[in-house]
């Protein structure tokens, strides 16, 4: 009798283990369910202008998504930056875009693979126009209005 009883209470600890890692998992797919589609949601439009995707690496955002500007843009691969650029070969803080007398400058953030603006390796500040192409490791982005 003492057996079954012992049985019984085992099953039970398994089965409340079970729900639990049962619940765990429902909860973390939720949140990655709300993460992604957070992500895929269009960004609001910015009175600074934006950079347009020409070349997206691995991020998996579409050529032509339009990324919107603020007067000091960070960017690269970590989640604390302005404009995140999930690609193995963009840096986690990369570059700095930024607005100064109405002319748009940027500058390399220490990165590994460097930044180029129109092919040319950005050393120091260097002012960027409407249309250039900024190359951050694999990603291409044009600034636009």
């Amino acid at each position: 009798m003492r057996l079954s009883f012992d049985i019984v209470v085992f099953a039970l600890n398994v089965a409340f283990v079970a729900l639990l890692y049962l619940f765990l998992f429902e909860v973390i797919r939720v949140v990655l369910r709300e993460l992604r589609s957070a992500a895929t949601q269009p960004p609001a439009e910015s009175a600074y202008g934006k950079l347009v995707i020409v070349q997206p690496g691995t991020t998996g955002l579409a050529p032509g998504t339009a990324l919107p500007l603020e007067p000091t843009t960070a960017m690269g691969r970590k989640l604390t930056n302005a404009i995140v650029l999930d690609d193995p070969t963009v840096s986690g803080e990369h570059a700095i875009l930024y607005l100064r007398d109405n002319s748009w400058y940027v500058r390399d953030a220490g990165s590994t693979n460097g930044t180029l603006v129109n092919g040319q390796d950005v050393v120091a500040p260097s002012p960027v126009r409407v249309g250039d192409i900024l190359t951050l490791g694999g990603v291409q982005l044009r600034l636009s209005r």
